[in-house]
């Protein structure tokens, strides 16, 4: 053993804590499949493959197992952006702001960021379904409680964010404005191409909306 694992020891989760996210996991498919009246006890110790007394022994109501369910699927899905946009940061900052004044320049910025933000929402939209349908759901379905309603504010408010961050590179006064724009546009590419075939997807189009959308905050033509 390292002295790095001595002093960070990996923590390894108890067989109930295990038992726990295997729950929220099922609920989390069972979502995606079946929508909130679908997501019963029965059907998501159906799809966790244990027995239907355990829902109810980790989570005091159904209630109570939809909405951390929501949660972990919020978390993990800010996860994986977060990583994404490092990225997408990095390559920003790779120029410097002199340089970014000319329009070439920002062009070829504009075009990487589109070329690496197809990859990404295709990869998305592609390999992680089921994280997009319970997204869409927590969005729609934000009626259903006030818990709900305010996991959903404060989950895309968290997506906002990094655009935001994003836009003030180029606009200062209207950045709010420019983030909102591309989180809709964004989102609602993953959202309509939810439905379609793997090799259906049109790829061209992704690259062109984003293309555009990405240039409209940077001032460009």
């Amino acid at each position: 053993m390292s002295l790095a694992q001595e002093k960070h020891p990996i923590k390894r989760r108890s067989k109930g804590e295990q038992t726990r996210i295997q729950i929220l996991n099922a609920a989390i498919e069972v979502l995606a499949q079946q929508g909130i009246k679908g997501a019963t006890h029965r059907a998501i110790a159906l799809k966790a493959n244990i027995q239907l007394s355990l829902t109810t022994y980790y989570f005091k109501d159904i209630q109570e197992l939809v909405h951390q369910a929501f949660q972990l699927s919020s978390s993990q899905t800010l996860f994986r952006i977060e990583n994404a946009w490092h990225q997408a940061f990095a390559l920003i900052e790779s120029y410097d702001k002199t340089s970014l004044r000319k329009v070439s320049v920002r062009e070829e910025l504009r075009n990487n960021l589109a070329e690496m933000a197809t990859k990404y929402l295709y990869k998305k939209i592609v390999e992680q379904p089921v994280a997009l349908a319970v997204e869409q759901l927590l969005f729609t379905e934000v009626q259903i409680s006030p818990a709900l309603r305010q996991l959903a504010n404060a989950h895309r408010q968290a997506l906002l964010l990094p655009f935001i961050q994003w836009c003030k590179y180029f606009n200062k006064y209207n950045a709010q404005v420019d983030a909102d724009i591309m989180l809709t546009m964004f989102t609602q590419l993953e959202y309509r191409n939810l439905s379609v075939d793997k090799e259906f997807i049109d790829i061209d189009e992704i690259k062109a909306l984003t293309k555009r959308t990405i240039g409209i905050t940077m001032n460009l033509k």
